[in-house]
């Protein structure tokens, strides 16, 4: 007669032990994957002098640092201006805004890259999963990425590409030749009449979706020497290795 409640008592003992078990073991510890910052970030080489930087958040000291030269610029929100540091940039620049030399423009883009750059590298947050290769430039990466990282000298072969839906990827527009790894975060990737050097800038997750990103920097050449241009790129991949370009500036 007693043995069914002795029973009875020894279950419910051994399932609120065995439930108190299960709620107090200590949940997997999260993975965080930091943003970072690697060789191509050359904002600290284009500045007046040297600034010590060892997190990202000491980034923010180079947006106010003084350039190198002073530039003087046309068509910014002010008109006429001189710009000097990122934070002029990110102030006065809007889409139209030239150098009034033509042969200053280069050494704009560079540090007009470079302050978007750093821009990304602050507002990135930590990621909790990547899906990149542990080779991130490979030679596959033409085949993989969208039409419009390839090399397009105007608006309106960049705009009839984009409306032919037979080419897809980079290497629809500009096969590619030939392949040359200078580092683990850098190559050149050539085609006929041109060729376009990437190097990653740094990592993080830049649109708030958990997943690591990779901002890279591209310079665009045709042969010759008479054109070149320099843009900013963010790309993510996710695990069916589908890769994206989120942003391109």
């Amino acid at each position: 007669m007693y043995f069914k409640p002795l029973l009875i008592a020894s279950a419910i003992f051994f399932l609120v032990t065995a439930q108190g078990c299960v709620t107090n073991a200590a949940p997997e510890p999260k993975v965080s994957i930091p943003v970072s910052w690697n060789t191509g970030f050359t904002l600290p080489e284009l500045l007046a002098s040297t600034i010590e930087f060892s997190t990202i958040e000491d980034l923010e000291q180079l947006i106010s640092a003084p350039w190198y030269a002073d530039i003087t610029m046309t068509h910014t929100k002010a008109g006429d201006s001189v710009f000097n540091t990122c934070q002029n940039y990110f102030e006065q620049g809007i889409e139209t805004t030239r150098t009034a030399k033509e042969n200053e423009m280069g050494p704009y883009l560079e540090f007009k890259v470079m302050c978007e750059a750093a821009n990304l590298l602050l507002s990135a947050k930590n990621a909790t999963s990547s899906f990149l290769p542990e080779r991130v430039l490979s030679n596959d990466l033409p085949k993989l990425l969208p039409k419009s990282v390839a090399l397009q000298t105007s608006l309106e072969e960049s705009k009839r590409n984009a409306n032919n839906a037979a080419l897809s990827h980079w290497a629809d527009i500009t096969p590619l030749t030939k392949y040359e790894s200078q580092s683990a975060t850098k190559s050149t990737y050539y085609h006929d009449g041109g060729y376009q050097e990437l190097e990653i800038i740094g990592r993080g997750d830049t649109n708030n979706d958990l997943i690591e990103d990779v901002i890279v920097v591209v310079h665009d050449y045709l042969d010759g020497g008479n054109y070149m241009n320099i843009r900013l790129l963010v790309l993510s991949v996710d695990k069916q290795n589908n890769w994206q370009l989120i942003k391109s500036l």
